[in-house]
């Protein structure tokens, strides 16, 4: 029936803090070379700030990576019958659980901040009746949209009512 992902925001905030990231040593070292300190290296200091600037680089490049697989890869796909949560854990992790849209008992938003409730994104928890985990998808755009489009589902193929 539909997909829910998290909101565009949540990945241009990791992006930006990236970004910051991987300027950061070229700005400091554009600093301290203005400053009259001298550092008796061997060899060629650029050289040497190029080395290490590549393997700072290299190491935000792996977490940018990291935060894009968990962006892209987190999803929930409800159909007609069950709501699947797909959740990305690290690089090599998954984890798949579904539900049942007639277990399904209670959903829930939240919408927390200033920010969130500007930019239009917040959480949605399912519960169920039973001994099952709660499924939260975080980041989501328009939780309340998700939450109506979750109880039209069940009333349309559930076998329950939602309170």
């Amino acid at each position: 029936m539909f997909e829910v992902r998290k909101h565009w925001f949540i990945l241009a905030t990791e992006t930006f803090w990236g970004l910051a990231a991987s300027l950061a040593p070229a700005v400091l070292y554009a600093v301290v070379s203005v400053l009259p300190i001298s550092l008796n290296t061997p060899g060629n200091p650029i050289v040497l700030f190029l080395f290490f600037y590549a393997l700072w680089l290299l190491g935000v490049t792996t977490v940018m990576t990291y935060f894009w697989t968990d962006y892209f890869l987190d999803v929930w796909i409800v159909t007609n019958r069950r709501i699947i949560d797909v959740e990305q854990k690290g690089l090599f992790n998954r984890e798949i659980a579904t539900m049942q849209l007639s277990k399904m008992q209670d959903v829930t938003t939240e919408v927390n901040g200033l920010l969130a409730t500007m930019v239009g994104f917040g959480n949605v928890h399912v519960q169920t009746a039973g001994n099952e985990r709660e499924f939260t998808i975080y980041g989501v755009k328009d939780p309340d949209k998700t939450r109506e489009m979750l109880e039209e589902a069940l009333l349309q193929y559930g076998a329950v009512s939602i309170k």
